[in-house]
């Protein structure tokens, strides 16, 4: 795992293990509210999962910046956490499609990633202060941005911040930032990869 909380996780517990619905594999982590007893029930924290036999893939996550005390949710949006979050992403595909065998010098991957709340909240960066991505922005201009992108499986694992790039200075623009530097981009997907985490309570 290249982040303390994956994409698709199993959780261990039976209540909230995945299960199949209508042809496809779906799990919900519940927050308290919900019902659910369990140590993390922030929006970053509350996934919710299908994947269907065909390969298709879709999972909803709330904001991490949204589940601390230091700021007000709703105010602020990172500028590390979407390359991690759209990196893992097509990295957890990349394997995906190699667990189902299929042939490398064949198989696109199709993503798909759309931000919603975006107005009212301003750019920040937070969650790793380190970051070469140290710059603000503006209020968000819109409220949602979606992103797209078709990325040949053999690019995922060589060429991936040459993909990923135009999709986070897509998004950044919408908050009055332009002029993103790939290689910004690339020092944090090394960042992501040189992460290791063991597993994960839900």
């Amino acid at each position: 795992m290249h982040t303390g909380w994956p994409l698709f996780l199993f959780p261990g517990r039976p209540e909230r293990e995945p299960r199949e619905v209508n042809g496809v594999i779906e799990c919900w982590l519940k927050p308290q509210e919900a019902g659910a007893n369990r140590p993390l029930g922030d929006a970053a924290h509350c996934d919710f999962w299908r994947v269907a036999p065909n390969g298709r893939a879709f999972i909803i996550r709330g904001y991490q910046e949204d589940s601390q005390d230091t700021f007000s949710a709703g105010t602020i949006f990172d500028t590390t956490l979407p390359t991690w979050r759209m990196g893992e992403c097509l990295l957890h595909a990349h394997a995906f499609a190699t667990h189902l065998d299929a042939d490398p010098k064949k198989t696109t991957v199709r993503f798909r990633a759309l931000y919603t709340g975006l107005s009212g909240r301003q750019l920040r960066t937070w969650a790793n202060p380190l970051s070469d991505l140290m710059f603000e922005g503006r209020g968000a201009r819109s409220d949602e941005a979606m992103l797209e992108v078709v990325v040949p499986m053999d690019d995922i694992e060589t060429k991936l911040a040459q993909h990923l790039h135009p999709l986070v200075a897509s998004l950044f623009e919408r908050f009055g930032v332009t002029g993103l530097p790939i290689d910004r981009v690339a020092a944090e997907l090394d960042r992501l990869r040189g992460n290791r985490f063991g597993s994960v309570r839900s």
